[in-house]
């Protein structure tokens, strides 16, 4: 998911985005400009207003698309705006999409 965001503090919009996790999902890692700013991001890296929060499925659980479902829904309450979502698929039990920075 991609947020709309303000602030240069990754550990708040972190906090924020947690706010937003289901019994399923769990924020797993933030970017900014393609730099990995959360967890363990270098303090000094600029940021923009232009958040990739990664979700995926807590350890032994499922993540349907209702979980995105629910994801949006809970944005709503966590005042964090959501301008983009892009889904990670597995076609065949396959990942076919790119691990992130630190993943």
């Amino acid at each position: 998911m991609f947020a709309h965001w303000n602030g240069t503090n990754p550990e708040e919009i972190a906090s924020m985005l947690k706010n937003m996790e289901t019994e399923n999902s769990e924020l797993v890692k933030i970017t900014n400009r393609g730099i990995k700013v959360w967890p363990n991001g270098f303090e000094e890296t600029f940021c923009t207003d232009h958040w990739r929060c990664r979700f995926q499925a807590k350890e032994g659980k499922e993540f349907s698309k209702d979980e995105i479902h629910a994801l949006m829904h809970n944005s709503l309450g966590a005042d964090v705006d959501i301008i983009k979502t892009e889904n990670l698929y597995h076609l065949n039990v396959k990942r076919s999409f790119s691990l992130g920075q630190g993943q």
